[in-house]
């Protein structure tokens, strides 16, 4: 009789705290990434369209160095927030069904590139 049950019975009951950490995390990580992408956007110097020269309105042709380490700084946030989530959700692969995070390495990809577009134009 116990020669026909598996030795290794799943004995986890349903999902526990780190995997739980990794879907709120997924969530909290785009949340940043779309604020980092919506003052970046505001931080790049204004377009010229027909109206601001019929018009004659001045427009900045720089980027706005305030605006830009704001978004530098949550580069930064998110960066390290997704490397954290990326190292807790590495500690959990132990299930067949565990995988790795695919969000949070893209995250963590695009504020890497984010972190070093900052610095270019920092020292340029």
């Amino acid at each position: 009789m116990l020669a026909n049950q598996p030795y290794n019975q799943e004995k986890r009951q349903g999902p526990d705290i780190l995997v739980k950490w990794v879907r709120i995390a997924r969530f909290f990580a785009w949340i940043m990434l779309g604020i980092f992408l919506v003052i970046t956007d505001t931080a790049k110097p204004q377009t010229l369209t027909f109206w601001d020269r019929f018009l004659d309105v001045k427009i900045r042709g720089f980027w706005d160095q305030n605006l830009l380490f704001i978004a530098f700084i949550v580069a930064v946030i998110l960066f390290i927030f997704s490397f954290v989530s990326i190292l807790i959700n590495a500690m959990r692969l132990k299930r067949k069904t565990d995988r790795l995070c695919i969000s949070l390495l893209i995250t963590l990809i695009i504020s890497s590139i984010g972190i070093l577009f900052y610095l270019t134009i920092a020292f340029s």
